[in-house]
């Protein structure tokens, strides 16, 4: 079995197609899926979602470091939702622009907020950083207690790796191992009980060394987990079977499903 621990799959570009998206998923040997929002609204289509797909598809509730809200607002409405997801997220930081960085701030506190959350009720975190480790791992740091979770879509260094991984979070990549050698280089770095498999999807196609996508079409989605799962075999040496196996378990004991 494998499980995509990241899809979007409320995003309009899944709007025509859903089932037959599920379908190819589970064709491709993707039985679960863990969709998280990115604010309060796309956080309740997720969990629509996993009320209409049960056993397949899970919800994470958080708001992303690009979308803004008021404090108080994101903390009751996670906490509304607490008893239909598995995980808060995706949070974080982004200083990738420079109206980014101009509210870092303010990016800070919210993604505080929310690990106060996770740890309140006792859920793992989905973790977003983009240009701005160094700001996740100041809030991290500055917790009274550090939530346990995921750093989803990592492309950092080694120096952050080692730090995430011994802070006791799981690690996972996406189409970024397909272009980033830099990014490539870490994969084998992760312990097999802290990996785990991510599309990203719609965003982040793998791709072939000519740029061409390695699955269906130019938008992302579940059943690419196959294709990633295959590279990241490879890339440390290890069997198709024992990637599916060993990413399954860290999924049941990070999200508890």
């Amino acid at each position: 079995m494998l499980i995509d621990t990241h899809t979007h799959l409320w995003f309009d570009d899944f709007s025509q197609d859903l089932p037959e998206v599920l379908e190819r998923a589970k064709n491709a040997g993707v039985e679960k899926m863990i969709v998280p929002g990115t604010d309060l609204d796309s956080s309740k289509k997720a969990i629509e979602l996993a009320k209409k797909y049960p056993g397949a598809i899970y919800a994470a509730a958080g708001v992303h470091p690009e979308e803004l809200m008021n404090l108080d607002e994101v903390k009751v409405g996670i906490m509304s939702m607490a008893k239909q997801i598995v995980a808060i997220g995706e949070i974080g930081t982004d200083a990738s622009t420079e109206e980014l960085r101009a509210c870092m701030n303010e990016q800070k506190e919210l993604f505080r907020v929310q690990c106060e959350v996770a740890v309140e009720l006792d859920l793992p975190v989905i973790i977003h950083t983009r240009n701005s480790f160094g700001e996740t791992w100041e809030v991290l740091k500055s917790l009274e207690k550090m939530p346990r979770g995921q750093f989803h879509c990592f492309s950092i260094d080694e120096e952050a790796l080692k730090l995430v991984l011994d802070a006791g979070f799981y690690v996972s990549f996406c189409g970024n191992i397909t272009w980033s050698k830099r990014v490539t280089r870490l994969v084998p770095m992760v312990p097999s009980d802290r990996l785990l498999l991510e599309t990203d999807s719609p965003l982040m196609v793998p791709r072939d060394k000519n740029g061409k996508p390695l699955g269906i079409s130019e938008r992302n989605e579940p059943a690419n987990i196959k294709v990633l799962a295959e590279i990241i075999a490879d890339l440390r040496g290890q069997k198709l079977a024992e990637i599916a196996e060993m990413t399954s378990a860290n999924v049941k004991t990070l999200f508890q499903l």
